[in-house]
């Protein structure tokens, strides 16, 4: 498993996109949105905010769902180089080739939410009111969620157009439902109503209660609990669905 985990970190130093869309775009969508989300904090109770409480949190939890589309590429670029037999035929297991086109993503999330979370705070004047610790196990929570999710979609979509469109969809509709472009506050009654379904809600449920909210470890139980419940339930989709002997259409 080492050597196929060592293989994905070796492919992702070489994806510009990967980086452009995990660190570069959201960190300038969070400099021109910043002064817009401002008034909406300012209408929900918190005068002092500045905007970056709301925008660097949601800007980061939605272009993390790129991770979605980073695991199905790495299982469909297999299909395409015509190396996925031979990787079947290896010593390695099933649930080691999972775990070594898995694990380096689940690192990259991780590492995504340090580096935007650090330049909110040293760049953008994120002021983080509660125990930034309690964003630990929350951070863990979501990005395991999303590579989960990543697995499932693999095992259910056949080709890589039927699984990007999914998970460039996903980021979009999740971030918008979620809570992770505005507020919650401020979203149609039927949008709040469905928030809950989306993994984004609870990510940012969590956020703002330690970030704005001035909490503590207890405010992420139930959202860490929830986001991982959530995982569990796309692992057993990805159990159940995933056939390596299935042929897929990768990139053409």
């Amino acid at each position: 498993m080492g050597v196929l985990v060592a293989h994905e970190l070796r492919l992702t130093r070489r994806s510009v996109d990967a980086v452009l869309v995990l660190i570069a775009f959201p960190l300038i969508t969070i400099g021109f949105l910043k002064p817009a989300i401002r008034p909406a904090l300012v209408q929900s109770g918190f005068p002092h905010a500045n905007g970056a409480e709301h925008v660097v949190p949601g800007q980061t939890v939605m272009s993390a769902f790129f991770l979605v589309s980073l695991i199905t590429f790495s299982f469909y670029t297999e299909h395409s180089w015509a190396t996925w037999d031979r990787l079947r035929a290896s010593p390695a297991t099933s649930l080691e080739i999972v775990l070594g086109k898995t694990l380096p993503r689940l690192g990259m999330g991780v590492l995504q939410f340090v580096v935007l979370l650090g330049a909110g705070v040293l760049v953008f004047g994120l002021g983080i009111r509660g125990n930034a610790v309690a964003l630990v196990p929350l951070v863990f929570a979501f990005v395991a969620c999303l590579v989960a999710l990543g697995v499932a979609v693999t095992a259910l979509c056949r080709t890589a157009q039927q699984a990007n469109a999914f998970g460039y969809g996903g980021m979009v509709l999740f971030g918008a439902l979620g809570g992770a472009f505005v507020p919650i506050s401020v979203l149609p009654r039927w949008a709040r109503t469905v928030a809950p379904v989306t993994p984004t809600y609870w990510a940012m449920r969590g956020m703002r209660s330690v970030i704005l909210g001035g909490r503590g470890l207890g405010a992420v139980v139930a959202p860490s609990v929830v986001l991982l419940v959530m995982a569990f339930a796309f692992a057993v989709v990805a159990l159940r669905r995933l056939r390596f002997d299935e042929r897929k259409t990768g990139w053409t």
